[in-house]
């Protein structure tokens, strides 16, 4: 055989055969780790590479590999690193399960004995969802809703937004709203408040303020419950907004306006929100509704048509006035559905004294 028909050498496919072991230097590396990617010889030079770097010698599932990298022995990782995920998520609906923490709460949070009260009794009382987020989450924080047992009510924390006021001050948070309450009777009684003196009008508004007041002072009204009965409210309202309430939705009648509540558990680019009734008793427009935290209600002028580039979804309230007067009362909640280590008492879950017992 001529030395022009003499077959070429034999290469050596693989890409550590001409590089030298990163830890000894001496031999030809072998190995990577799948950690760091420093190239072994044998096993003593990757046992002393963890030991000198405190390299764990694993490989970071969350990491980006390119598509001209992504191998087999990746692929297979990635399966295994899912699966570790879908155990574990079964672990935490199991633990959550097992701490009482059941139905709608999301895996991995602990409600407390006085929470534990709140979404029992509205579930049983009222037929509303209440969820609850971590408690790092702001919207948790400055959650203060309770269950007042003396009067068997909700007291809610409300958000009340407007949407059409643009992306700057459109938006408040109440604290202590009477879930007997109507929010149109709040609104109302908020754009007629800092008419004069402290008097009874033609129209009932007698909790009217001074003309001039500090810009954090709250603004007292009078609401009206489903009995009848009037009691003093304290509203959160800033200065400014309802300066800007009274001047774009003074004129505009209470019926006029398109009341919403968000629903729950839709996809994001189909926003779908519920009507609600702004002159009947917030209960009745929460029923089967699930709440996060506690209700948000958008207030408009025209009905959105889309939000965010999304057509929006606006269904009609879930419940009247009259099946809730024509309906059963609800059973209570069951011992399991309510706090473990049986009844609360009304300063653990509403905040007010417990009557004592007759003599």
């Amino acid at each position: 055989m001529s030395e022009a028909e003499a077959p070429p050498a034999a290469t050596d496919p693989s890409p550590l055969a001409k590089s030298k072991c990163e830890q000894c230097n001496i031999h030809d590396a072998k190995y990577k780790c799948p950690g760091c990617l420093l190239q072994t010889c044998s096993l003593p030079c990757s046992k002393q590479h963890k030991i000198s770097s405190g390299c764990s010698g694993e490989r970071d599932k969350a990491k980006f590999v390119k598509r001209a990298e992504y191998d087999a022995n990746t692929l297979m990782s990635d399966y295994g690193f899912l699966q570790d995920l879908a155990r574990d998520c079964t672990n935490l609906s199991h633990d959550a399960e097992e701490r009482g923490v059941k139905g709608r709460q999301p895996p991995g949070i602990v409600l407390n004995r006085a929470q534990k009260n709140i979404v029992a009794r509205a579930k049983s009382e009222r037929q509303v969802y209440i969820r609850y987020m971590s408690p790092g989450i702001q919207r948790h924080k400055v959650n203060k809703t309770l269950w007042a047992s003396s009067r068997s009510r909700l007291v809610w924390t409300l958000e009340i937004v407007v949407p059409e006021l643009g992306a700057g001050l459109n938006k408040w948070i109440e604290t202590g709203f009477h879930d007997v309450c109507q929010v149109g009777d709040l609104w109302t009684r908020l754009l007629h408040s800092g008419r004069g003196p402290r008097r009874a009008d033609a129209d009932g508004f007698d909790e009217a303020l001074p003309r001039k007041r500090a810009r954090n002072d709250p603004v007292r009204i009078q609401l009206t419950s489903d009995d009848g009965v009037e009691h003093p409210f304290s509203s959160a309202i800033p200065l400014e907004l309802l300066q800007t309430l009274k001047s774009d939705f003074g004129q505009t009648p209470l019926e006029d306006l398109v009341w919403l509540i968000r629903v729950q558990d839709t996809p994001a680019n189909k926003p779908t929100f519920c009507k609600v009734k702004p002159t009947e008793p917030l209960y009745t427009q929460l029923r089967y509704q699930t709440v996060l935290e506690f209700p948000t209600i958008y207030v408009y002028k025209q009905a959105p048509t889309e939000i965010g580039g999304h057509a929006v979804t606006i269904e009609e309230p879930h419940i009247s006035t009259t099946e809730v007067e024509s309906g059963s009362k609800p059973e209570s909640p069951t011992a399991e559905e309510a706090c473990e280590s049986g009844p609360t008492t009304e300063e653990a879950c509403a905040g007010e004294p417990t009557e004592p017992p007759p003599a």
